[in-house]
């Protein structure tokens, strides 16, 4: 079986991408979205990937970014573009011809109809991320609301796929034991407040995930 993956996701600082680095994350995620408390610059951003310690995954979490913009985040420094909200299959087309970024694409979930084209998406997508969907007056992610991962037994998504959502040591532990998936995307439970990473937090979330 494939070796657990983390990413951890709302990074804003170079301390933080670092520790996360040598406390054996795989992939960082920068939020590009300004109505969350994690939103960070595509310059900022790039200022950070340029100075960490070691290579890493480095993710740019996008919200119906302009299509325009896209080369700017390659340019960046990212390897991965991390689509949260509602783009069409000719966008993501558009994202693999004219850049070689993976692509995740997020989708939320609350019920079995809100699988039904997914489907669509495998041929353009590196991996699905599925997370807990939004309420209208809801972010389009990190909302820290869990989706029942039952609705899972009944699919096969064709691609591998993050977990997201509300993840917390707890409800970890069952996705652990229950082999949901071995790629974990967490944010809000590993900071003191939102947008503030906790090390001490995120050092036994990883662990956790790693079985360290």
């Amino acid at each position: 079986m494939e070796a657990n993956k983390i990413k951890i996701c709302g990074i804003k600082d170079l301390s933080i991408a670092n520790f996360c680095i040598e406390s054996d994350a795989d992939y960082l995620g920068f939020v590009s979205y300004k109505n969350s408390p994690r939103d960070i610059s595509f310059n900022d951003s790039k200022n950070i990937i340029s100075k960490l310690s070691k290579p890493v995954n480095t993710v740019a979490v996008t919200v119906n970014a302009d299509i325009s913009s896209i080369k700017k985040i390659e340019d960046s420094g990212f390897n991965h573009i991390q689509l949260h909200g509602s783009e069409s299959l000719d966008y993501l087309s558009s994202i693999k011809k004219s850049t070689k970024l993976k692509i995740i694409k997020a989708f939320g979930i609350s019920t079995q109809n809100d699988f039904d084209h997914i489907g669509d998406y495998i041929d353009l997508c590196d991996f699905f991320l599925l997370d807990a969907k939004p309420a209208k007056s809801e972010m389009p992610g990190g909302n820290a609301k869990k989706f029942d991962w039952g609705l899972l037994r009944d699919h096969n998504l064709g691609r591998k796929f993050f977990l997201s959502g509300g993840l917390d040591m707890d409800n970890l532990e069952i996705a652990l034991k229950n082999n949901i998936t071995s790629f974990f995307d967490v944010s809000s439970s590993v900071e003191s407040s939102p947008g503030v990473k906790d090390k001490i937090k995120i050092k036994e979330f990883i662990n956790k995930v790693k079985g360290k």
